[in-house]
């Protein structure tokens, strides 16, 4: 069963902090408890992250399952992507419903925007924390294209994938 993929609504931000914090809980034990201090308080600036891209959500049976936030060209991060490019942050999924294709299903809505948007690239970053992402990330057509630097003591790369072959 495929879920509803759809923008958010400015009365569900709560309820996708809470699901960002649930769904990056599992690397809490992989950085310091100041890291992680750091990285619930960064995933829980629903409003400024709402403010910035996309915000679009997840549902199965109207339980909220899965986020992301898509940036459309002119609005992704100029210190990691390119500005004409598209890009996708925050890609989380309840621990619950993994493996069911949701962070897939929402990865492609980002795809079919930036294509929508006539972006020639859309880009994100991932950290060596998560292996099942990258390997998501691959098998939809994403390449590792830069090391960045580390943050919160651990590594992160930038991945693209070019929309126009």
């Amino acid at each position: 069963m495929s879920a509803i993929v759809r923008d958010a609504f400015t009365h569900e931000f709560d309820d996708i902090a809470k699901l960002l914090v649930e769904a990056y809980s599992e690397y809490a034990s992989a950085l310091t408890p100041e890291n992680w201090q750091t990285m619930q308080t960064n995933l829980s600036k629903i409003t400024e992250v709402a403010q910035q891209g996309r915000l679009i959500i997840a549902q199965l049976d109207r339980e909220l399952v899965g986020a992301v936030v898509y940036c459309p060209p002119g609005t992704s991060d100029t210190r990691i992507f390119q500005p004409e490019w598209a890009s996708l942050r925050m890609l989380a999924v309840s621990p619950q419903h993994r493996g069911q294709g949701i962070g897939a299903q929402l990865s492609s809505e980002c795809i079919r925007r930036a294509k929508e948007d006539e972006a020639e690239i859309i880009g994100l970053h991932t950290s060596e924390l998560m292996l099942p992402a990258i390997r998501m990330y691959e098998r939809l057509g994403f390449d590792r294209d830069l090391v960045l630097p580390r943050r919160l003591g651990i590594q992160f790369w930038r991945y693209v994938l070019k929309l126009n072959d």
